[in-house]
Formats: C-alpha cells, sequence, structure tokens
C-alpha cells in the first residue's frame, strides 16, 4: 500500500498556527482534508494581505485544492455557507474544490441550544457551537449526517425518528421556527458539495494532507479530560474518522509554540501571571480565533510537548512564533515536574495532579535583535539555536522548522 498521507497535528492545547503552515505546505498536495472538530475551531491565514480566519474550510482552500470535510467532522450548515460568502473574493478560492463527506454529522440548532443549557452548568469552558451534543448524538447512533440532512425525504424521518427519543426537540422547534427552518434551507446549499470523500481519499495516488483542529492535550481520550474537545485530536484519530489503514500513512508534522497557551478551563503548570505573561499576551496577539477570548500564557512546557510527541509519533516538529520571545532577557521551559516532594518526568493522566504540579524550569539567554522573517533574509540567533536544539534533544523529535511572524514567507527552514 502506497503511503500518501501526510498529517498536522497541533502539539499543545491548540491555537499553535496550524493553519499558516499547511497553507504554506498545500502547494505539493492534491488534497486538503480535516478529519474532526467544527466550527470551534480557527484557522489564521493572511491572504492578499489581509486577516482570514477559517472556522470549517480546510486551510488549503487559497491554493486551489481539492478540500475536504471528512466523516470524523461536524457541520453547522448555516455557518459554513456564511464561511463561504466571505471567502468568496479572495485570490485562490474556488469553491467547486470543497467536499464534504456524506458521514459527517451536522450541528443542528438544538445542539446549540443543549451546548448552551449544558455550558451554563460546569466549568470546562465551551464554545457553545453544539460540538459536544452533535458528537453525544453520533454515539447514541440519533446523529444526523450529511447525506441525510441533504435529502428532504431522509431528514424528514430522521426528524420524526428524533423527537420520539427526544420529545423536547418538537416544542424547541415550534418555539424557534425561524431559525430551525433556515438550518433546513441551507441543506440545498450544502447538497452541491456532499460525496464520498473517503472513498475518493482512499482511490487517490497523489500526496494528500490532512489538518487536525484543536490540538492533542484536548483530544477526548488523551487530553486533559474533562477539559478537552469532544473528538480525537490525535494522530491516530485520522484513521478512523476517515477510514484509512495506518500503512497510508507517511508523516505526521506537530506543530508547536515556542512557548505555551491555553484558552478556556484547566490545568496548566507553566501559566504565568507576570510581565512575561503580558509580553507574550501583547506581542503573540493572543486572544482565541473562534471566541476572541484571551490565552492564557506561559513557557514552553517541554514535558507536554515530549508527551505529545511521543502520543502521535510525530516525525517532525515546527516551532512556532519563535519571533514572540524577541526581547525577553530569559526563556525558561521545563523538562519535569514537582509534585509533593516528587520529582514527575511523565505527563500526569489527572488534570487533579497535573494542577498539583510546579514546573522544574531550564533557562536560556533571551535575544534582542529581530529574527530572521523568511529563508533569504539571514540565520536565527545563537541564543535561539541553543533553546530550539535543547528542547529538540529532550523531546527526541527533529524540529524542522521556525516561524518567525504570522504571514506565508516568515518560515525559517532547521533542516
Amino acid at each position: 500500500m502506497q503511503a500518501n498521507i501526510d498529517i498536522v497535528i497541533g502539539a499543545q492545547w491548540g491555537d499553535e498556527g496550524k493553519g499558516k503552515w499547511i497553507d504554506i505546505f498545500s502547494p505539493e498536495y492534491e488534497m486538503v482534508v480535516r478529519y474532526q472538530g467544527g466550527n470551534n475551531a480557527g484557522h489564521t491565514l493572511y491572504i492578499d494581505g489581509k486577516k482570514i480566519v477559517l472556522h470549517q474550510i480546510p486551510s488549503g482552500i487559497f491554493r486551489e485544492k481539492i478540500c475536504v470535510l471528512g466523516a470524523g467532522v461536524v457541520l453547522n450548515p448555516t455557518e459554513l455557507k456564511k464561511e463561504i460568502d466571505k471567502i468568496s473574493n479572495f485570490s485562490g478560492f474556488n469553491p467547486d474544490l470543497l467536499k464534504i463527506s456524506y458521514r459527517s454529522h451536522i450541528i443542528t440548532p438544538w445542539h446549540i441550544e443543549l451546548d448552551n443549557r449544558q455550558d451554563a452548568n460546569n466549568t470546562i469552558g465551551t464554545t457553545k457551537r453544539g460540538i459536544g451534543p452533535t458528537y453525544s448524538d453520533k454515539a447514541s447512533r440519533l446523529g444526523l449526517t450529511a447525506g441525510v440532512y441533504t435529502s428532504p425525504e431522509l431528514f424528514s424521518n430522521w426528524q420524526e425518528r428524533y423527537i420520539q427519543k427526544n420529545p423536547e426537540l418538537q416544542s424547541f422547534i415550534q418555539q424557534n421556527q425561524e431559525s430551525w427552518q433556515a438550518f433546513q434551507n441551507a441543506a440545498s446549499h450544502l447538497a452541491e458539495f456532499v460525496e464520498d470523500t473517503e472513498d475518493m481519499i482512499r482511490n487517490s495516488k497523489n500526496l494528500i494532507l490532512v489538518e487536525g483542529a484543536q490540538g492533542t492535550l484536548l483530544d477526548v481520550s488523551h487530553g486533559t479530560f474533562p477539559y478537552v474537545t469532544s473528538s480525537h485530536t490525535i494522530s491516530g484519530g485520522v484513521c478512523s474518522s476517515l477510514g484509512l489503514s495506518p500503512h497510508s500513512i507517511r508523516k505526521i508534522i506537530g506543530i508547536t509554540k515556542a512557548y505555551t497557551t491555553r484558552v478556556g478551563s484547566g490545568p496548566m503548570p507553566t501559566e504565568l501571571d507576570d510581565k512575561n505573561a503580558q509580553h507574550l499576551a501583547d506581542v503573540g496577539a493572543e486572544r482565541g480565533a473562534t471566541t476572541n477570548r484571551p490565552r492564557r500564557c506561559g513557557w514552553l512546557d517541554g514535558l507536554a510537548l515530549k508527551y505529545a510527541c511521543k502520543t502521535n509519533g510525530f516525525t517532525e516538529v515546527i516551532f512556532n512564533k519563535l519571533d514572540v520571545l524577541t526581547g525577553l532577557p530569559e526563556i525558561k521551559y521545563n523538562k519535569s515536574y514537582h509534585r509533593q516532594q516528587n520529582t514527575i518526568t511523565s505527563f500526569p493522566w489527572s488534570p487533579e495532579h497535573l494542577a498539583e504540579c510546579k514546573p522544574n524550569y531550564e533557562t536560556f539567554d533571551g535575544w534582542s535583535g529581530a529574527l530572521p522573517t523568511t529563508a533569504e533574509s539571514g540565520e536565527l540567533s545563537e541564543q535561539a539555536l541553543k533553546y530550539i536544539k535543547d528542547v529538540e534533544k529532550f523531546i527526541e523529535t527533529p524540529i524542522t522548522w521556525a516561524g518567525t511572524g504570522p504571514h506565508r514567507e516568515n518560515a525559517i527552514p532547521l533542516k
């Protein structure tokens, strides 16, 4: 079997800058495929000198590549239509290249209602986009697939069957007729994109790039549960979500920031509350692309990054937003934690244990001069290279690129 699948995965709690790197790599591939998540994700790109945030459409859409939303994705059809309209005038965008799996699941207004009710009673801090309830209905075999949604007859049968199991949906529809009708009407716009994408992917002999949403530490099984998303964000989720053999995977690329951020609740051992945190937040423009919530900032969590490398089997790692560290007198990252008089050298399974962990830091000299912004504009400073090489040795994975800005050209090869 030909290994033609390359995967890009976030190595932290999301927001690592995956969209930029997918956009950079896309010209080498026939397709770019999203395999999980919904419009709770936000991939930020700069196209034609303008900032654009994609929430559902894969980040290769401006490179004139086939862009697929696979079976493991959950879709909000009304929001997807808005997203298509929003980017319709950008160069390289061709809506005919967008493909949606029959097997992907649909977020309904009811799921968003459920998400808002549930989040009001807990402290996880979801995006309230209906993601969790949609995945829950999928697991309960009550979910609405794109194939069913875009068939009026099948949709009517689904709605009747769902109301039998959950009578409250009937009253919700009656009380929200306008939004429910808009949701139903969006099916005709979605129908032209829906097909058997998994068969198309399996039959391709060309290189395919698979993009993840969120990040490793938000994986529903292997993240900091329950402060996680509702899907499998790690590389292992690609095969089950897209119906692929593991033999088809060629490379697994991890994206990490040169520091750590997190949006929402949950433990974060290297979180800072000082002028360094303010520097990272301000210079890094650390606000959520989807929610605009401020991101919590801290030093790179080396132990968490090493866990991500092992969990995903990264063949290489990209060190993004290195430029944000410029101007700091010292830079730190941890190789272990300290908890209850013990040194911890593996990432804890329990968020309660993780919350008790204090990082044991390695300290490096910072740099003040601006870093190169393109591959042709110079080499990284000695201090920056020393920091990268030490992290590379610790995580036992090659660091192949450094990101030194938000634009396509701000990519420095290290190998």
